[in-house]
């Protein structure tokens, strides 16, 4: 299968992040406008002062309350889906998210969800946040019969697919912080290697408890001074963030013969493993490197294609100039037209974890829109241990205008800290047909 019969088109985006994000729009608005929307845990979540301490580190307890949270987490139309008060109480938010996301998404597609019904379309979705389990099973007195279902991962892809009776694979992916990437990538592959006309993927992360917090503190990853200041020579760390996005999927080729809105064309993806570092959450540029090279490779897209690349960028010192070298080496030496820009939009939103590569997607398929690269945040001063010109690399530390052209491609990285590592490269869309966005029966 050459690399034309590979593209798969994203015709349906579905999304909410930090700050009330509920769209591509708002999401552009924020970027373009250099919004910060990290802010701190809401009173809801948990005890602030029982499990926050910014002072030295002490065991138990987050170094931080700083994070990208949604304004609303509990809110849900049970009724919509079909779904019991009862039982609604004790599905784990992140459920929640997907259901709206996907019924967002396949609207946005001009898919009516109910002509898929019976299909063979295939949901795998980002996810590995458990604190809803942990905090229903603290409670042994409120356990009902949906308390298991309403907390297993697992339960998060297969009740989109039971909801929406989708009849295709149907699984959560959990790599980590690459999870929602990885799911992307397993999408694209059903959909070309195993028939189906739509196929759907995803991310959610909703932060419920204060374990990971701890945690993530424990182990020195958490940003003390609460933001995500990726290639910075001040950054120290992540900020936990919330959210999700979900895309729907079609081949190019039937996306162009049923007439769709296409938002942007995926040109390929990959995933590897580090394998063996000198330590399991150490990240290896050789790896990130091999995948690249393979991702690109395959897909037939030249280093001077690209006009941008949404890094992970999560502002760890070891994980940034890692993933920095990784991209050069592939990448930013082999160009002719000057350096490649590169950017994190974790500086504006935090990290959404499971669900980041969600967001790095919807960033990259605005860039390919607008024709222009946001800014990266809490950049300055760059790292002086990335080599950025020797690397042909370009922080986009101011909003930059890039030149667009037929061939014009972004790429979106993701790595997870057990050493999964995903990418996707996205090009511009085909000329949208002149009768517009026509409604068709999946089937």
């Amino acid at each position: 299968m050459g690399a034309d019969e590979r593209a798969v088109a994203i015709v349906g985006v579905g999304c909410r992040f930090p700050g009330g994000l509920s769209n591509l729009a708002e999401l552009w608005e924020a970027l373009s406008h250099g919004r910060d929307l990290v802010g701190e845990v809401p009173e809801d979540r948990f005890d602030r002062d029982r499990w926050v301490d910014p002072g030295p580190a002490r065991p138990g307890l987050s170094c931080t309350a700083a994070g990208g949270f949604l304004p609303d987490v509990a809110g849900f139309d049970a009724e919509y889906f079909g779904i019991a008060p009862v039982e609604a109480a004790c599905m784990d938010p992140q459920q929640r998210l997907l259901l709206e996301l996907a019924v967002e998404a396949l609207d946005d597609a001009g898919i009516p969800a109910r002509s898929l019904a019976g299909s063979a379309t295939p949901v795998f979705v980002g996810v590995s946040d458990a604190s809803y389990a942990r905090l229903q099973g603290r409670l042994p007195d409120r356990q009902t019969p949906y308390t298991a279902s309403g907390g297993a991962l697992s339960i998060v892809a297969n009740r989109l697919s039971y909801v929406l009776d989708l009849r295709g694979p149907s699984m959560a992916v959990d790599t980590a912080c690459s999870s929602s990437l990885v799911a992307l990538d397993r999408a694209c592959r059903a959909l070309l290697e195993e028939g189906g006309r739509v196929a759907i993927a995803g991310g959610v992360n909703v932060l419920t408890g204060p374990e990971g917090f701890v945690s993530f503190s424990a182990a020195s990853m958490l940003s003390r001074r609460g933001r995500c200041a990726a290639f910075s020579a001040e950054a120290d760390g992540f900020v936990r963030a919330e959210g999700g996005g979900v895309v729907v999927l079609k081949r190019l080729a039937d996306a162009v013969a049923d007439g769709d809105r296409v938002h942007a064309v995926i040109a390929g993806t990959g995933s590897n493993c580090d394998g063996r570092t000198v330590g399991l959450a150490m990240p290896s540029s050789e790896a990130q490197e091999a995948l690249l090279r393979a991702v690109y490779g395959r897909a037939g897209v030249d280093p001077d294609d690209l006009v941008y690349f949404e890094a992970h960028g999560t502002g760890t010192p070891v994980g940034d100039p890692a993933e920095a070298e990784a991209v050069g080496r592939a990448l930013g030496r082999h160009r002719t037209g000057g350096p490649l820009p590169i950017g994190s939009v974790k500086s504006n939103l935090g990290h959404l974890e499971p669900a980041s590569g969600m967001a790095g997607l919807c960033k990259a398929l605005l860039v390919l829109r607008h024709g222009r690269a946001p800014a990266t945040l809490h950049a300055r001063p760059l790292n002086p241990a990335i080599d950025f010109a020797g690397l042909g690399l370009s922080p986009t530390v101011e909003p930059a205008s890039l030149r667009l052209h037929e061939r014009a491609a972004v790429g979106v990285n993701s790595f997870g800290f057990g050493g999964a590592n995903a990418h996707a490269v996205l090009t511009v869309p085909p000329e949208r047909p002149p009768d517009g966005l026509r409604l068709r029966r999946v089937p």
